[in-house]
């Protein structure tokens, strides 16, 4: 299938996923979960297609800056809409099916070729891999505290705004925020120590800042999950602490290729 009109079909099935959920988010119909599953998994379906058709070229795989940020959008669409089925975070759906479209868009029109690495490099793919669940795993984590914040802004101002009739209640939110954090953040430490065994040289100037962001970002949250075990930590020392930490990552990711594959590939 032509890769234009996949991506056209991919998001216009997200902006068709965005209406739907907006729509019954203001009450206007009745959500139906099985519309709701397929639709958005068709359209994250379709993104991941033609995102692996970009990804693999030339015998190599080729993580470019929106390439690599389609995939992770569509992993992390069609991981919530799995999840929706059995945990209440339909919200989040109306954050994430926007980027996931403006992504899968951006991947066709700059679809830049990037430094690449041979199939056989197992150890690398393993390393990367780990990578891309993680910062999946933690961007929907980050989505989470987002809306906890909000809402634990309504709650304080005693506000019962449309928000509030549709989330569910506060700690259920930061009981899925944590659960989200423990296995991100696991799978981050992981994907660290899989990079200091197969990638060479890892501190060499085109992944220092990489490497600096993510063990800082490994740090925080870290931290975090200790004070959540040891003190009990909670609402916005929580929120704070994941937006820091998340930050740090896909700054250490997103920034490093941005500067690579834009400034200075410019003349």
């Amino acid at each position: 299938m032509n890769i234009m009109v996949l991506s056209l079909m991919s998001a216009g099935l997200y902006a068709l996923g965005t209406t739907y959920q907006l729509l019954a988010y203001l009450k206007k119909l009745e959500l139906k979960p099985f519309i709701s599953l397929l639709i958005g998994t068709l359209a994250a379906l379709s993104q991941l297609a033609l995102t692996g058709d970009q990804l693999y070229q030339s015998n190599s795989y080729n993580f470019n800056l929106f390439t690599t940020a389609s995939l992770i959008t569509g992993l992390i669409a069609l991981t919530m809409v799995i999840l929706a089925t059995r945990k209440p975070v339909q919200s989040t759906l109306l954050l994430i099916y926007p980027l996931a479209a403006i992504s899968v868009l951006a991947s066709t029109q700059w679809n830049t070729p990037a430094q690449g690495f041979e199939p056989q490099e197992s150890g690398i793919f393993f390393h990367i891999s780990l990578s891309v669940i993680a910062y999946c795993i933690l961007s929907i984590a980050a989505i989470q505290a987002i809306f906890i914040y909000a809402q634990n802004n309504n709650l304080k101002k005693k506000n019962n705004t449309i928000l509030m009739r549709n989330l569910p209640p506060l700690l259920t939110m930061e009981k899925l925020l944590f659960e989200m954090l423990w296995s991100g953040t696991a799978i981050l430490a992981l994907a660290v120590f899989a990079g200091f065994i197969f990638v060479d040289h890892l501190f060499a100037q085109h992944l220092a800042h990489k490497t600096f962001f993510s063990l800082l970002s490994l740090a925080v949250l870290s931290t975090l999950l200790y004070g959540r075990y040891k003190h009990g930590w909670r609402g916005l020392m929580a929120i704070k602490l994941t937006l820091w930490g998340t930050g740090f990552l896909m700054l250490g990711f997103f920034g490093s290729k941005f500067v690579l594959e834009w400034v200075l590939t410019k003349p």
